[in-house]
């Protein structure tokens, strides 16, 4: 396998449980180095995943006390990269090794196999890593495609304990580590859409295998708190598409929001977060929509189709399903998250959300920036949709010159298409000077108020009465106007470190704001910090 690999044949390892993949390819490096080769890298979902092939490694190079993520033998190394990083700065390397590659994105996945075809994938055949079917329909078109000829090596023989040990075919039945889509399906046949309870699952073995077998296969992280979550979590509900009995599809919610306005605030002051509520809190606190916790959200956390049933509108029928109950539960709107890639946008789009957010920074596993979009139900619900696209609309000239400035050309066209004409030369108005405030007394990051920070510091240093020191008159603009990094941004400053030039904006903000002579921008200011001091 590794000497496919190094010889720019793509190669394949796959295993159950058990089986020591993890420290067969810290043996394969080993070797490698100590047959002469210079650079060997290693990625995976997390560093933790490969604690196993660097021991390994490190041992058989007799560098038992080895720690970390680099082994050096010799002139050789040995070194971990998280994909993201991989990916956007590849080193040179004689051989590129993936652990656990079920459970990244074949868009990752592809983009790897592109760039290097001295690579070696890795993957567990049943586990929440990803399955091993789930990753060969997913993958294997793409090495079909791009590597044809690529080289596949399955282990069997268990290291851990012994064969057929009847507790690890306890373990894998307890815990769904086995499950697997439904064996039959007819890709002519029509499927019903409907909900299915929680106790109902619990006694329903066979579907809940085969539901979970699907979202296992489907998408590329799922835990074992996502099973606990699937039966025993309040606010969850499942949506199974279904061709009589058999799985065809199925889409799980949880609710989100319905919190009290003072509570809201001090999420979008930056002052309190709410765990569970991912797009309710984001929302607020990052896109600036301060009811947004106060609306009654349900998140569609998973989606998935069976890849035979694919493109046949059952995506669109579930979601219909979701939006249906959504509705008849009281909700405002349904919501999703996802990492973007122009098929989903796609998707998404097709079906009827409305972009709200983007993520400024790319997850590291995914190496994506994530993309919320929202569905209204209700006339509140509509107001919040219209206010989060314009919002980002406004914003998007600046953030696609800035943090999003490395954006790929095929998911930046779709979103500089949603952009606002002619609101770069805008000049701010009240709910920009809102979410200055919100940042300068509050605790909101400085790059999710970008636009409104920019439009802001322009018309400031226009002021000639206005008390901004002319530091941070610099450094705003460098950083909203010129994009500049935060390195650049905190030496403008004469501070170090992003945490401290963030802090140095706030406090240069704050008497400029307070000499605006706003009443409604005073009434806010008093809020943020009641004492008239720095919060």
């Amino acid at each position: 396998m590794v000497q496919a690999a190094t010889a720019g044949l793509p190669a394949v390892l796959t295993a159950d449980r058990g089986r020591g993949k993890s420290a067969a390819l810290g043996l394969a490096a080993a070797a490698l180095l100590a047959g002469g080769a210079r650079r060997i890298v290693v990625t995976a979902p997390r560093r933790s995943a490969t604690d196993a092939l660097f021991r390994h490694a490190a041992e058989r190079l007799g560098l038992a006390g080895a720690q970390g993520d680099l082994v050096a033998s010799g002139g050789g190394r040995l070194r971990y990269l998280a994909p993201d990083q991989l990916l956007r700065h590849p080193p040179a390397a004689d051989l590129v090794l993936v652990d656990e590659a079920a459970a990244l994105p074949v868009p990752l996945l592809a983009a790897l196999l592109r760039r290097d075809r001295r690579i070696a994938f890795a993957t567990t055949v049943h586990g929440y890593e990803g399955t091993g079917r789930g990753f060969a329909l997913r993958f294997g078109a793409t090495l079909d495609r791009v590597a044809p000829g690529w080289r596949q090596v399955v282990l069997t023989q268990p290291v851990r304990w012994r064969a057929g040990d009847p507790l690890e075919a306890l373990l894998c039945r307890a815990l769904l580590l086995d499950a697997e889509p439904a064996a039959r399906l007819d890709p002519a046949a029509a499927v019903a859409c409907a909900v299915v309870d929680q106790a109902t699952l619990v006694a329903d073995e066979t579907t809940l295998r085969a539901l979970f077998g699907l979202l296992v296969q489907a998408h590329y992280r799922t835990t074992p708190a996502d099973l606990r979550q699937l039966l025993d979590a309040p606010g969850v509900t499942v949506h199974l598409a279904r061709q009589g009995a058999q799985v065809a599809g199925v889409a799980i919610t949880i609710d989100e929001g319905r919190f009290d306005t003072a509570t809201a605030f001090t999420v979008w002051a930056g002052r309190r977060r709410l765990r569970g509520h991912l797009v309710a809190q984001s929302l607020a606190s990052h896109a600036g929509l301060r009811a947004a916790p106060e609306r009654a959200l349900r998140r569609v956390q998973r989606i998935a189709v069976d890849p035979r049933l694919r493109r046949r509108g059952i995506g669109r029928q579930l979601l219909a399903s979701v939006a249906a109950e959504a509705r008849a539960a009281g909700c405002d709107l349904v919501a999703t998250s996802f990492g973007m890639t122009p098929d989903l946008i796609e998707f998404w789009h097709r079906v009827g959300f409305t972009p709200a957010r983007v993520g400024l920074r790319r997850e590291a596993a995914s190496g994506a920036h994530a993309l919320m979009a929202l569905q209204p139900l209700s006339p509140p619900g509509t107001a919040l949709v219209n206010q989060a696209a314009a919002r980002l609309a406004r914003q998007l000239p600046a953030l696609l010159t800035g943090p999003l400035a490395d954006l790929e050309p095929e998911l930046a066209s779709p979103l500089a298409a949603l952009a606002a004409p002619g609101e770069f030369d805008r000049p701010p108005d009240a709910d920009d000077w809102r979410e200055a405030a919100a940042f300068a007394f509050g605790r909101r990051g400085p790059d999710s108020a970008l636009d409104p920070l920019r439009r802001v510091a322009l018309l400031l240093q226009q002021d000639a009465d206005c008390p901004l020191p002319e530091a941070v008159a610099r450094a705003l603009h460098a950083r909203c106007v010129a994009g500049a990094d935060w390195g650049t941004v905190a030496g403008l400053l004469g501070v170090a470190g992003r945490a401290a030039a963030t802090e140095r904006l706030r406090a240069g903000l704050r008497s400029a704001l307070r000499a605006r002579g706003d009443v409604g921008l005073a009434e806010l200011i008093a809020r943020l910090a009641p004492q008239d001091g720095p919060p």
